[in-house]
């Protein structure tokens, strides 16, 4: 062993940290005794504090100073063997003194203790006399009367007594104590565990300096223990970290050892405590821990003290999670097994938490209670009240493995694909088989036979999901409103999602349609309203548009809830209303991210990617698509991937990144899509991709195809797939400007709303049949309707157009400026650069970055939009001048003078501080009032 000089100016051994001034107490007690006047030490300690250690140490020196040492050190055994510490003692006398048996041979206890204490006291006339008896509260009564014969006789002799004892065993020789305190030659030496400081230099000594930055966590693991902290120190120089450490979950050898030892050492009462403590965990206060160990509140509490001093626990808790695992791991699994279901019940009647209960349930493995199966359910119920699916699903699948009859383990299947749908839909699929199974043999109600429909067609089991749209068809129509509204909202799914799967109406037992006809709940009402707007041909009307809002006011965020939220929010999209869509789903978006529940927020995510792609933010549309199907999988997704790919598929289209398209394409759907009205989605953008890489036949064929289906399914709407005008612009493409005419009118006829996004978009495909006049009053009007839409993909785009036919007019001028117009939204939309005539011979901005020749930064402030300073007479001044229009023409079609005109644009182009009308902000708004005049 290394030494080193402390602060108290002695050779101390480098082991004992933080005991210098306890030596310095000891070697005090040491001279008085030289000098004669003999002393009594006491060092009180909790197990593993350092007492052996400390008294070893003290027997080296009093060695080296030449007196004369006997050591003892009692044990648990001894208690029940007489004069078994003070044969250890009489053992270490020298030759001259006599054999042992010859002392204690009377075998008469008061005799044998008077011949002891006198040979002691003889001895001590010789040479200094050192008595050293460790772990003295496991004595035997008859070596303790020996010691107290000593104690009244060595107030003027050269003995020098050293007991140590553990201050938990408060209930050891009280008498004996009493009457040590009070002699006045009496000393108690109390050692207190290491501080923060002794941890540290604990582990300087044994693992070098770099290690003692982790002292704080080593001291609040241990609470100053030495015996805990030499085993971390172990475990960390074998394994290279820490035990508990952020970042390492591992449960040393050397530390669970350490603490098993430490709890052996302290008594039955103490381990059994540590294991009532480790069983009930968080749920063991100290009435309940007594209630479960049968132990009064007085005994408990005695033990609880002790196992603080042990630095085991802390304010009723474990000090750290591997603490408690190594008391926990150390139980046989028949006694855990016992004590869980014993903390189950004594939970269940004591009102503990029902998660709680159910916790301990299944930790025991097994349980035969009745109501063991309704507490897991409860449970699990609220662990999903509290969006916490992980134990949940823990709960269900126990419950599972336990139950017995068949209608309640269809029942508990039907909560487990519940849950698993929250977070892996995927993972659902194999419970699928035995709930067909469970509705085969009549163990499913209406709602539960409805929500494995949704289920089935979600993952394409088309043979599945007839069987049971056959089933529900036959229901009979009831009093109960139950039944109605679930078969109402089957029958407004089938319409709007799986409209090739509604059965034959013309059966005499289909009872489907028949119960459908008003919608009771939100979930059918919202559903309605998508499928009046998907199968209309006039877009969304305002009725539809008041219902989805009513939803989505009235709706809090949930697994029952999340299909009518969907379906309100596609009712906005498809009734051209995104920039309300945005609003609500942004909002639902953050409420699902906050609460952690994945399949929400893909599902959300998907629709936002939507929104997006119909505001024309292409960037943002990949994003949020990317995240729906990286939250859940591709496969996750079922059949709906087709709505979510598509997007996706659309939006890097449109940027002009093919090889990403390509990748995508390149994706397995299922074949079951194609017969779901997400597979439309995909079609479309699938066409776009054909024709964005000229091939035209295949662009027309999948167009084609979107409309065989929507006009049989009758969800011919344009406002969510305009395939007519998709079409157009493939034939026009192929030089068939008749038929591209005709199908783009019949598509405008069908809209009905001039203010329309998609009437904008058809004037667009139409103008490209007209001749240059034609095409520029109906592209200038097309423009209109699109910036007010919002639409900015399809607004660059008529744009473009634009600037083309102003150039084959010969108008140069206005074809540069919204030719520089369309560049400026196409580069924020993070659309593909379009290449004409106009942009290629630019004219010189008013500002330009230096890095990049064809970027246009916006003279006016990034954080004040136009809308914030310009009255709405000056924004639609500004938005047509910015369209190419002349002062003449806008006061034409503003009706203002041109005077008017020519003050408003002075001051449009002062508070926006830019020079030119083509530098106007891209985002002004023009909100159609009349018609060009």
């Amino acid at each position: 062993m290394s030494w080193k000089w402390s602060q108290w100016g002695m050779m101390v051994p480098v082991a004992l940290v933080e005991r210098e001034h306890d030596l310095k107490l000891l070697s005090n007690l040491l001279t008085a005794t030289f000098k004669g006047h003999g002393k009594i030490g006491l060092v009180s300690g909790a197990v593993a504090s350092g007492k052996t250690e400390l008294l070893r140490s003290f027997a080296d020196q009093c060695a080296d100073e030449g007196a004369l040492l006997l050591n003892a050190t009692a044990t648990r055994a001894d208690r029940t063997l007489p004069f078994a510490v003070l044969r250890q003692l009489l053992d270490c006398l020298p030759a001259h003194a006599g054999p042992v048996a010859e002392i204690i041979g009377s075998g008469v206890a008061s005799e044998v203790s008077r011949t002891a204490a006198a040979t002691l006291l003889e001895l001590s006339e010789r040479a200094p006399l050192v008595v050293v008896v460790d772990d003295v509260h496991h004595a035997d009564e008859p070596s303790m009367d020996c010691v107290m014969r000593l104690v009244n006789r060595l107030r003027s002799s050269r003995i020098l007594l050293v007991l140590a004892e553990s201050s938990g065993d408060w209930s050891v020789h009280p008498a004996f104590r009493i009457e040590l305190v009070r002699q006045t030659q009496f000393h108690r030496i109390r050692l207190a565990p290491l501080t923060v400081d002794g941890v540290s230099e604990m582990c300087s000594q044994h693992l070098g300096q770099d290690t003692a930055d982790h002292a704080a966590e080593a001291h609040r693991m241990t609470g100053g223990n030495r015996l805990l902290v030499r085993a971390l120190i172990e475990d960390q120089a074998e394994s290279g970290e820490l035990p508990g450490r952020a970042g390492c979950s591992s449960l040393g050898e050397s530390f669970r050892q350490a603490v098993l030892t430490c709890l052996r050492r302290s008594g039955p009462d103490e381990l059994e405590a540590a294991r009532g403590m480790a069983v009930l965990d968080a749920t063991g206060s100290t009435h309940r821990i007594a209630e479960f160990l049968g132990h009064g509140q007085e005994a408990l509490r005695r033990a609880l003290q002790s196992l603080q001093t042990l630095g085991i626990i802390h304010d009723g808790r474990f000090r750290h999670r591997l603490t408690r695992a190594a008391v926990y791991d150390d139980l046989a699994p028949q006694m855990l097994a016992e004590l869980h279901t014993r903390a189950a019940q004594l939970l269940s009647d004591g009102g503990g938490s029902v998660t709680d209960v159910a916790d301990h349930l299944v930790a025991a493995k097994h349980v035969g209670a009745d109501w063991a199966i309704a507490v897991l359910q409860r449970a699990a119920e609220e662990s999903l009240a509290a969006d916490d699916e992980e134990p949940a699903i823990r709960y269900i699948e126990f419950a599972l493995s336990v139950c017995e009859g068949e209608r309640q383990r269809a029942l508990l299947r039907m909560m487990l694909v519940q849950i698993k749908w929250r977070s892996d839909p995927e993972g659902a699929v194999r419970h699928l088989t035995p709930l067909f199974q469970a509705q085969r043999d009549g163990h499913l109600d209406v709602e539960q036979t409805a929500y494995l429909l949704r289920v089935l067609m979600w993952h394409g089991r088309i043979q599945e999901a007839r069987e049971l749209i056959t089933h529900l068809t036959r229901i009979t129509p009831s009093a109960n409103e139950t039944p109605n509204a679930v078969l109402a909202g089957v029958h407004n799914l089938l319409r709007h999602a799986y409209p090739q799967f509604i059965p034959d109406r013309s059966g005499v037992e289909n009872h489907l349609f028949d119960n459908a006809t008003t919608p009771p709940g939100q979930q059918a009402q919202a559903s309605a309203v998508l499928s009046s707007v998907l199968g209309q041909t006039a877009g969304g009307d305002e009725r539809c548009i008041r219902v989805a809002e009513q939803i989505l006011q009235s709706s809090q965020l949930s697994d029952t809830m999340l299909e009518s939220v969907c379906s309100a929010l596609q009712t906005l999209i498809y009734a051209e209303q995104p920039l309300l869509a945005g609003r609500w789903c942004d909002a639902l978006l953050t409420e699902a991210g906050s609460r952690g529940v994945v399949t929400w927020q893909a599902a959300l995510s998907g629709l936002r990617a939507e929104i997006a792609l119909r505001e024309g933010d292409l960037v943002q549309a990949e994003r949020y698509a990317l995240k729906a199907l990286t939250l859940i999988g591709v496969a996750g997704w079922g059949v709906a991937v087709g709505a979510t790919l598509g997007t996706l598929l659309e939006a890097v289209t449109a940027r002009g990144d093919f090889e990403s398209a390509r990748k995508y394409l390149r994706e397995t759907v299922p074949a079951a899509m194609f017969q779901t009205r997400y597979g439309l989605t995909y079609l479309r953008a699938r066409g776009h991709y054909y024709l964005a890489t000229d091939r035209l036949q295949a662009a027309l064929a999948d167009f084609s195809y979107c409309g065989e289906l929507m006009r049989s399914w009758q969800l011919d709407s344009p406002t969510f797939v305009p395939w007519r005008t998709d079409a157009a612009q493939v034939l026009l493409r192929l030089g068939d400007h008749e038929r591209a005419r005709d199908l783009t009118k019949e598509q405008m006829a069908q809209i009905g709303s001039r203010a329309s996004r998609t009437y904008g978009a058809s004037l667009r495909v139409l103008a490209g049949t007209a001749s240059h006049r034609g095409r520029l009053s109906l592209l200038k009007e097309s423009v209109e309707i699109l910036q007010a839409s919002g639409d900015r993909l399809t607004l660059t785009q008529a744009l473009f157009d634009l600037s083309c036919a102003h150039e084959g007019m010969g108008e140069f001028g206005k074809a540069q400026m919204i030719s520089r117009r369309a560049g400026r939204l196409a580069k924020e939309g993070g659309m593909q650069r379009m290449q004409d005539p106009a942009l290629a011979r630019p004219e010189e901005p008013t500002m330009l970055h230096s890095a990049q020749n064809d970027s246009w930064s916006r003279p006016v402030d990034e954080t004040t939009s136009a809308a914030d300073v310009l009255t709405l007479s000056e924004r639609r001044v500004a938005a047509l001048a910015s369209l190419g229009y002349t002062n003449r023409e806008i006061s034409c079609k503003l009706h203002i003078t041109v005077s008017t005109v020519e003050q408003h644009l002075t001051k449009v182009f002062r508070k926006l501080r830019v020079k030119r009308r083509t530098d106007l902000p891209v985002e002004l708004e023009y909100h159609v009032a009349n018609p060009a005049c």
